[in-house]
């Protein structure tokens, strides 16, 4: 990181040597940073998911080649083996925190999140003070409080964009939490929501792409490959059982979905995602 142009108001580590075995991921580093005009960082990759909480100001975020503007109430997610590049020409107000382990990357799309950037308003800087405090605590309770507190925080990012459709469209909100739950059976499709939530196909999709911004297919879609992903970086198990796993019985159709999404067949993914440990 560039120190220069940047004001870092506190950054954490957790001093444990190795995670506790049961905990679904770990949290190793989180941060608050305020940047001035003409901050720019290291160009990195890393193995964690990484999500920027803006409370203040302007910046760029550069998420798989494109530049994204993060604001204030604005969250942004780096997935493991992306590169980070990230710069301000303005101040800039960002709280952060990091998720480590092989379940992470499905813990995280089970909230329709993915590599981007979202609205989600102003952050809970009473929960960064929280996480701060557990990562301070070189106990095993710290790390599996600090685990607590980023659930938490992800809970009320991955369902800011949710929480209107909850007020308003509490049909919606069922449909969210009935994919998130299903999302691996394979007769899970939009034919099968609309039947099951006795709603019109039609009125279905267009209440779903208002509420969340993609259709019911795509939010189905993305929790699928994040957890294909997941799987073929953190476990031996065969294509075939990975595409059975996350509802696809046809491993050719499995395949090409991850070429096509992924831009490399399942075992190039795997290989490299080998290779690079």
């Amino acid at each position: 990181m560039s120190t220069n142009t940047k004001f870092r108001r506190w950054e954490l580590h957790h001093p444990a040597a190795k995670p506790l075995p049961k905990l679904p991921f770990w949290v190793e580093y989180a941060g608050h940073y305020q940047s001035t005009s003409g901050f720019q960082s290291n160009v990195f990759i890393t193995n964690f998911i990484q999500i920027f909480w803006c409370a203040a100001g302007e910046g760029i975020v550069v998420i798989n080649g494109s530049e994204r503007f993060l604001r204030a109430g604005q969250v942004a997610l780096y997935f493991p083996k992306m590169e980070h590049r990230y710069y301000s020409d303005k101040n800039w107000d960002v709280y952060w925190w990091t998720m480590h382990g092989m379940l992470a990357p499905s813990i995280v799309a089970a909230f329709g999140l993915n590599a981007d950037v979202y609205d989600a308003g102003p952050p809970p800087i009473a929960l960064f003070r929280q996480l701060a405090g557990a990562l301070r605590n070189p106990a095993p309770y710290g790390e599996a409080q600090a685990v607590n507190i980023a659930f938490q925080l992800l809970v009320r990012a991955g369902f800011s964009h949710v929480n209107v459709s909850r007020r308003t469209d509490g049909d919606i909100a069922g449909i969210v939490d009935y994919i998130n739950a299903n999302w691996n059976r394979p007769t899970l499709n939009i034919k099968n929501l609309a039947d099951t939530m006795n709603i019109n196909r039609s009125s279905l999709s267009r209440r779903f792409h208002k509420a969340l911004g993609i259709s019911p297919s795509e939010y189905i879609a993305r929790l699928r490959i994040q957890n294909a992903m997941s799987m073929l970086s953190g476990t031996r198990k065969s294509v075939t059982d990975i595409a059975s796993s996350c509802g696809y019985l046809d491993r050719r159709y499995f395949a090409r979905l991850l070429k096509k999404r992924l831009g490399s067949s399942p075992m190039r993914f795997r290989k490299k995602s080998f290779a690079g440990r």
